[in-house]
């Protein structure tokens, strides 16, 4: 028998210095589509602990967008002209 992932997700512990960052995340499929979906533990004012849940759908590379690459990271922002772009400046 086949296992049925459907309407099931999992979330895993997530290490990071930023302290509004998700204590989970991972993946749910809700009804054959596959959602992340973030964790974090939190206080209410009254004192209650809870979980608050983001989900959302994957992200994707935007198509035909560059992306930064920084050549040398000691020097400058990283930013070199590609082709005959010319400097904004």
């Amino acid at each position: 028998m086949q296992y049925d992932n459907k309407n099931r997700g999992a979330a895993f512990p997530k290490k990071s210095d930023n302290p509004k960052a998700p204590q989970y995340s991972g993946t749910i499929d809700v009804d054959g589509k596959e959602y992340e979906i973030s964790i974090w533990n939190k206080t209410s004012k009254s004192g209650n602990e809870f979980l608050s849940l983001s989900v959302k759908e994957p992200w994707k590379k935007p198509e035909g967008k560059k992306t930064f690459t920084p050549h040398n990271k000691s020097k400058g922002n990283g930013y070199q002209p590609q082709g005959d772009e010319e400097i904004p400046f």
